[in-house]
C-alpha cells in the first residue's frame, strides 16, 4: 500500500486543482461564463470584476484550498520533499491544465499558494506580501502575481530552502507563461487595473 501513496497524493492534488471553481461559482450564484466575459479567465480576479468582489474572494479561497489540501495531506503521507514538492506542482498544472476544461485553465497563483503553504510558509508570506504590496500601488494583479513568482525564488534562496528552488523555478516559468498576454497589454498600457470598468 504504501508503494500506491505516491501515486495517490499526485492523482489527488491533480484532480483537485483540476476543479474550476471560479466557472462553478460564476455560473452558479451569478449565470456568468466568465471564459466568455472580461479576460476571459476563470481565476478570481475575473470572477471578481464581473461577478462582485465577495465572488471573487470565495473564489480565491477555494482556489488556495485546492493547493493546499493536498500537499497537506502529502506532507503527513510522504516523508519525501521532492514527492510533496510534486505533489504541489500536480495541483497547480491541474489548475492550469484541467481535463474538465479541455486542458485550459486558470493562471494558478492562488493555487501555487495554497499548495506552498505545507512546505515553507515564511519565504511564501515574503512573496505574497511582495505581491500585495504590488497591487496596492499600481492596482495590477497581473504584475503583482508575476512579482511574487519571482520573490518567491529569492525568497527560498534567502531562506536556504534550496530543496524548493527547482519547484519555484517551474511555477516561476508556468505563471510567467500564462501571464505572456498580460505582459504585452502591461507593456502596450492596456492591461485592465483591478475592479475597474474599463481599461
Amino acid at each position: 500500500m504504501a508503494a500506491f501513496l505516491p501515486i495517490l497524493c499526485l492523482a489527488f492534488a491533480f484532480l483537485l486543482g483540476s476543479i474550476p471553481f471560479g466557472l462553478v461559482i460564476a455560473r452558479t450564484f451569478k449565470g456568468i461564463d466568465p471564459r466568455k466575459a472580461g479576460s476571459g479567465n476563470i481565476g478570481s480576479t475575473n470572477v471578481a470584476r464581473l461577478c462582485g468582489l465577495p465572488w471573487g474572494l470565495l473564489t480565491l479561497f477555494c482556489d488556495i484550498m485546492k493547493g493546499l489540501l493536498p500537499v497537506l495531506l502529502a506532507t503527513c503521507l510522504l516523508d519525501s520533499p521532492f514527492l510533496q514538492s510534486m505533489t504541489a506542482l500536480a495541483a497547480v498544472i491541474g489548475h492550469v491544465k484541467t481535463p474538465f476544461l479541455g486542458f485550459k485553465g486558470g493562471k494558478g497563483v492562488a493555487t501555487t499558494i495554497g499548495a506552498l503553504i505545507p512546505l515553507a510558509f515564511v519565504p511564501l508570506l515574503c512573496a505574497v506580501l511582495c505581491c500585495v504590496a504590488v497591487i496596492a500601488v499600481t492596482r495590477y494583479v497581473s504584475l503583482g502575481s508575476m512579482v511574487m513568482a519571482t520573490a518567491l525564488i529569492v525568497a527560498y534562496a534567502v531562506a536556504g530552502r534550496y530543496d524548493l528552488l527547482p519547484l519555484a523555478v517551474i511555477l516561476w516559468v508556468m505563471i510567467l507563461w500564462a501571464h505572456r498576454a498580460n505582459i504585452g497589454r502591461l507593456l502596450r498600457g492596456e492591461e485592465s487595473k483591478f475592479l475597474a470598468s474599463g481599461k
